[in-house]
Parts: C-alpha cells; sequence; structure tokens
C-alpha cells in the first residue's frame, strides 16, 4: 500500500495549472489526496474521485453546521482533520505559498508533526501585493516547514531574498507528459500563411501587448502579411487586447479563439509554425518566477521560440538554438526576432530538434515525477 501525500490547493484542476495536474497524475510510488476549496474540470481528471476532497462543505448541511461552530469554539477545521486522519496523510504537499501558510495554521492545530513541503510559483513570491502582506506568516512558514520547491536558479533566488533558508529550498522542474506530444519538424508553409501563436492567460507579466505591437510592424512597416497570430488565452487585460486589435486593423491576422481545452490547444500548438510568449515584470512586481509551461510543449512538438530573458525563461529554453530572446519590453529586438525566423524557414526544424531534445532530457513527467517521490521519502523514512 503507498503512503498517502494530502496535496492542498486553493482550486485544483485549473486549466492554466497544468504543471500541477502533470504530477498528480503520474506518480507511481504514492497516492495523492487533492484537497481543495475549489474543484474544476473534474471530467478531464483521471484520479480516483474518492482520493479528490472539496473542503467547501454544502452550505447549511449539517456536516457544515457542525464543522463551523467546532472551528469556532476550538479554532481548528475538523473536516480537514477528519481526511488526514481517515486517510492517514503522511505528508501535506501545499502548492502555493500562500496556501503553506494555510496549511501551517491548520496543521498546528491538528497534526503539528506531520512534515509541509510547500512550492513556490511564481507570483506568490514576486507580486508586491501578494507577498508583502504574508512576509511575517512567511518567516513562521519558512522556520517550521520541512522543504521549499521552485523550479529554477532565479525563483531560489527570490526565495532567499524573502528569507527561506537556502539548504531547505530543492529545484523540481516544470514538468510535461512527452508521450502523449507529438514532435514534429517544422517546414516552410506553402499553402497558407506562417502560423504565429501565444497561449496564455491576458495579464501584464505575459507581454502579449508587446507580441501584438512587433506583429503589427512586420505586418505594417515590414510588409510581411503572409502570417496569422493565433492568441488562445482570456483574462483581465481582453478589453486592452481587442481595443489594440481594432484601433490598429488587425482582425484579418488575429485570432482570439479564448480558452481551450487542453486537447484543443495541443492541436493549436501542432499546427504552429512558431511560438511567441514575450514575458515582462509586471508594474506590481508579479512575474513569471519561474517560465510558462506552454514554452515547454512549444518546444516539446518542435516549435522555435521568440520569448524574452526573464525570471526562469533562459534555464528552460537552449537560448540561441532553440529560443531567440529579448530583453523585456525591447519591442524592436522582439520584432527583428520574430523577422527573422520568418525569413528564415530553414531554421524552424533544427530550432525544434535542439528544443525537444532538451525537454526530453530535462522536464519530461516520467523522469521528473520519480525525482519529486524521492523528495517525498526523505520525511517518510523519518516517520
Amino acid at each position: 500500500m503507498f503512503p498517502c501525500i494530502a496535496h492542498y490547493n486553493n482550486t485544483f484542476f485549473v486549466r492554466s495549472e497544468t504543471f500541477i495536474t502533470h504530477y498528480l497524475t503520474h506518480f507511481q510510488n504514492i497516492t495523492p489526496i487533492c484537497m481543495a476549496w475549489k474543484l474544476e474540470n473534474l471530467d478531464s481528471i483521471s484520479l480516483p474521485s474518492g482520493d479528490i476532497y472539496s473542503l467547501q462543505l454544502p452550505r447549511y448541511s449539517s456536516r457544515w453546521f457542525i464543522n463551523g461552530i467546532r472551528k469556532h469554539l476550538a479554532g481548528r477545521d475538523y473536516y480537514f482533520q477528519s481526511i488526514l486522519k481517515k486517510r492517514d496523510i503522511q505528508l501535506i504537499h501545499a502548492h502555493f505559498g500562500h496556501n503553506g501558510v494555510q496549511v501551517l495554521r491548520l496543521k498546528r492545530h491538528i497534526k503539528p508533526h506531520i512534515p509541509l513541503i510547500t512550492t513556490f510559483y511564481g507570483a506568490d513570491l514576486s507580486c508586491r501585493q501578494m507577498v508583502d502582506p504574508l512576509k511575517e506568516e512567511y518567516k513562521r512558514l519558512f522556520q517550521e516547514g520541512e522543504m521549499f520547491l521552485v523550479e529554477g536558479q532565479h525563483m531560489k533566488s527570490l526565495l532567499e531574498a524573502l528569507g527561506c533558508p537556502s539548504e531547505k529550498i530543492s529545484i523540481q522542474r516544470i514538468a510535461i507528459p512527452l508521450k502523449t506530444i507529438t514532435y514534429k519538424e517544422r517546414e516552410p508553409n506553402t499553402n497558407g500563411p506562417v502560423q504565429l501563436l501565444f497561449c496564455g492567460r491576458f495579464i501584464e507579466k505575459k507581454g502579449l501587448i508587446y507580441a501584438l505591437e512587433a506583429v503589427k510592424r512586420i505586418w505594417n512597416d515590414y510588409k510581411f502579411k503572409n502570417l496569422h497570430f493565433c492568441i488562445i488565452g482570456d483574462g483581465e487585460l481582453k478589453e486592452e487586447i481587442e481595443t489594440f486589435i481594432d484601433t490598429h486593423n488587425m482582425r484579418a491576422y488575429v485570432e482570439l479563439p479564448g480558452f481551450l481545452s487542453y486537447s484543443q490547444y495541443l492541436s493549436r500548438v501542432e499546427a504552429a509554425h512558431i511560438f511567441i510568449h514575450p514575458s515582462v515584470t509586471a508594474s506590481d512586481g508579479d512575474s513569471e518566477g519561474g517560465a510558462p509551461t506552454t514554452i515547454l510543449e512549444a518546444q516539446a512538438v518542435g516549435l522555435p521560440v521568440i520569448s524574452t530573458l526573464h525570471a526562469d525563461i533562459p534555464n528552460i529554453v537552449v537560448p540561441g538554438e532553440s529560443a531567440l530572446l529579448s530583453k523585456e519590453r525591447d519591442v524592436e529586438h522582439l520584432t527583428q526576432n520574430i523577422l527573422h525566423l520568418l525569413n528564415n524557414p530553414q531554421l524552424w526544424a533544427p530550432m525544434g530538434k535542439r528544443g525537444r531534445a532538451f525537454v526530453e532530457e530535462f522536464h519530461d513527467i516520467e523522469k521528473e515525477a520519480p525525482k519529486l517521490e524521492e523528495k517525498y521519502s526523505q520525511f517518510l523514512k523519518n516517520k
């Protein structure tokens, strides 16, 4: 019987958090027990339903009343406690720093000696509005938590700057299921326009507005009109993005299909020629922290990548070989990088090949999931 590891998140199975779901569905030697206040996209998850718990009890149910009264009187969540006891949880893995803080509060009253591992992903260690109110609680988390995971060296340095002891930080790479992603060499398109692709939330740190400005320049100033720019995603800046597209008459060559299912998204990636993702540090300090999973997926299918020298992005590509990188917000350099690939389609195949080889070596979930299980075992052996 495999040991049960509780995975805690505010919301599980969000489409933009496949970097968590991939791990949950690829463990071989532990049983992941998923605990969240909200659950989404359950129909697309291949985990046993009995191992998935919503901590948000049905409002006004008898269990909701009883748990609420107990929580008020004793300061503990008895439903959370009952799951830990019922499933004999051996370790808790919190996803995102603020959720590590929540787990620390809960386990102090319930099972204070159970090991706690927390993974930081980006905004939880870079966005000032999120980090500043939690600085004191982060200090306690760093003191009492057993291990803290980040995806790269840049994130490690940010976590150290917040006061986390270096010896408690370990790198656990973002990983993708390469067995399910088909690699294809990119060739010049003789039957239609060159397909440019972006995928991400419409928020400042994704840098989409700079990609649009670069593509606009290529269409208008360089008269390269044999292109189509597909932008997958949605978010708070949608109105600003659509206004930019309409103001500059870009509807003829820009497509906004919205959020897509993972399979639909992969189909679009496989049909593209060049992937663009010019991430930036947002005005509130928010950053990728590490790097977008979409850049890994783009390399996995064989796409050359256009991106920026942002956070850990240079560490998840091979600069100059699988990706062309420019400084953040440097629209001119970004434009020239895109134009270089448009004018030199013979570069697509070798860049794609190098990218696929890189992710096979460093970001395959079949290799990385066992490494995470080994990290768990360090604490399970000591129980």
